[in-house]
């Protein structure tokens, strides 16, 4: 098990110099720095990019860890304040403009979009409607509150670390969540079919206008890997109808976990080519 006291020992030998603890820290760190980018901004290429320059900043600022609370936490901070700065896209703005979340799915309806259901699609597919579907609902957020229902739901970060995160009181950090939490909540208790039988947008009802529109490419899903094991839908949700509505939205944005972004080769190559200097620069105060 990795505990904080090994973190913080590779921390030290990084700044003394060592190649091997730098490459183990940035092991640890990326999938939670590109997680959370990710489900920031939705857009793969731009998560890479925001991801990439986060970690960059963290291993050129290792000399600025001050040992006076978890290493995770000072990572995270450092990613929200460089994810803040992101310029918002199209769909963060048209998502984040909308009032009622139901009216969406009352477009879709009206549409027809839920009438040419696919018999038997790729599970792999499925999976990866439902992880679009829900994961755009965060861009309905607005970013403080994004952030900490990113923060709390699927990365599973305490009040204490989530205030010292996000600077702001522990009282505020959980209010924050309580909201985010409520508002996504209730759009798919009353919506999902995930959720309850009887709602009327379902994964492979869904799926062929999001392969029309291009929203999601069968070649290049976000969220899942075309070939490889996936949970179904209907196993999850009959799991769903075990467990409370709380657990319920923990267990949605648990159940894919991005993992492609692999950064180790980059911090590699920069310490190889002079690129920045990293560790054990007498200079570097």
């Amino acid at each position: 098990m990795k505990t904080e006291k090994e973190t913080e020992q590779l921390v030290t030998e990084a700044v003394q110099g060592s190649k091997d603890a730098l490459e183990e820290i940035v092991r640890r760190i990326q999938k939670p720095v590109y997680s959370l980018s990710l489900r920031m901004l939705l857009n793969p290429e731009d998560a890479e990019d925001a991801a990439q320059e986060i970690l960059i900043t963290v291993i050129t600022n290792l000399q600025g860890y001050r040992f006076e609370g978890p290493f995770r936490a000072w990572v995270l901070r450092i990613a929200v304040n460089k994810l803040k700065a992101v310029r918002k896209t199209y769909a963060e703005k048209k998502m984040s403009s909308v009032g009622n979340l139901d009216e969406i799915i009352d477009r879709y309806e009206a549409r027809g979009w839920f009438s040419k259901p696919l018999d038997a699609p790729e599970p792999y597919l499925e999976v990866e409607t439902r992880s679009v579907c829900t994961h755009a609902l965060l861009l309905s957020l607005d970013r403080s509150h994004r952030m900490a229902f990113i923060l709390g739901v699927v990365m599973d970060v305490n009040s204490q670390e989530g205030a010292q995160i996000l600077d702001i009181t522990p009282a505020a950090y959980r209010k924050r969540l309580s909201r985010a939490r409520s508002r996504i909540r209730d759009f798919l208790v009353n919506n999902c079919g995930l959720f309850e039988d009887s709602n009327r947008c379902r994964c492979n009802s869904i799926l062929p206008a999001y392969l029309e529109k291009g929203w999601i490419d069968p070649d290049k899903p976000i969220f899942v890997s075309k070939h490889g094991k996936v949970e179904s839908p209907t196993k999850l949700g009959r799991y769903l109808k075990e467990v409370d509505e709380l657990k319920q939205i923990s267990v949605i944005y648990k159940s894919v976990t991005p993992s492609n972004f692999d950064f180790v080769n980059v911090v590699k190559n920069i310490y190889k080519n002079d690129q920045y200097r990293i560790i054990s620069d007498p200079q570097i105060t």
